[in-house]
């Protein structure tokens, strides 16, 4: 966890002396993620997701989010049942992004997540972290966004690492 910490102290450095838009602006990325969890049954987890964000005022927007992922037992788990399939999971969320500058941003959110074997329950979420732009163009990002995300009953706590393409308009 320190590494991650100090690994995102640099990154910040780096992407706040980056030249960037400042303002908030109508975006839609698209992209693929890692989950790691911690203290619980599954190992890691991966999937996709899509995010829409509208701006509200100068540096802020909201974001809306849904994707697909899937979170792998750990192989304590497996053994003693036999081959365990992953469990699969569809978050939802919605939230408020903060344009720092730079290519940095802030963005809490929070909804629902929908499992989709098992129990089949519906789970509250809320996730926190930064996020990081690095331009192609004045429309166009790669999206390195890192969070801190809690799911309800106390199925999951996670941290999630997502790579997407970014177009805005």
């Amino acid at each position: 966890m320190k590494k991650l910490f100090l690994l995102l102290v640099l990154l910040s450095g780096a992407v706040i002396n980056a030249s960037a838009q400042e303002n908030s602006r109508t975006a839609f990325s698209i992209g693929p993620e890692m989950n790691l969890p911690s203290n619980s049954v599954y190992t890691f987890g991966y999937g996709g997701s899509a995010k829409i964000e509208l701006p509200i005022v100068n540096r802020v927007g909201l974001s809306l989010t849904g994707g697909y992922t899937e979170m792998h037992y750990k192989s304590g788990l497996i053994g003693a049942f036999g081959p365990q399939p992953p469990s699969k999971f569809i978050p939802l969320k919605a939230g408020i992004q903060y344009i720092a500058g730079g290519g940095l941003y802030l963005e809490g959110e929070m909804g629902d997540v929908i499992e989709t074997t098992g129990n089949k329950a519906n789970l509250f979420t809320f996730s926190i972290g930064p996020g990081f732009l690095f331009r192609i163009t004045p429309k166009q990002a790669i999206e390195l966004g890192f969070r801190y995300e809690k799911w309800s009953k106390n199925v999951l706590t996670q941290t999630g690492i997502r790579v997407a393409y970014r177009l805005g308009w």
